[in-house]
């Protein structure tokens, strides 16, 4: 899967959750991309909360 697949997954996984758009970017900067995706991969039930937790994320 490319970066871009990647980024496009967790993009649609966190607005899916109601997530707002700059978590999402934070989400899937650079730095954050691949352990974002390895969360949502490894727990696809994940809530919004947990994952924010988790990539110590936080929304506006």
């Amino acid at each position: 899967m490319t970066q871009y697949q990647k980024g496009i997954l967790i993009m649609d996984y966190l607005q899916s959750l109601g997530t707002d758009m700059l978590a999402v970017g934070r989400a899937i900067d650079n730095r954050n991309l691949e352990k974002s995706y390895q969360l949502i991969r490894e727990n696809p039930q994940i809530t919004k909360d947990e994952f924010l937790k988790a990539m110590n994320i936080s929304e506006t």
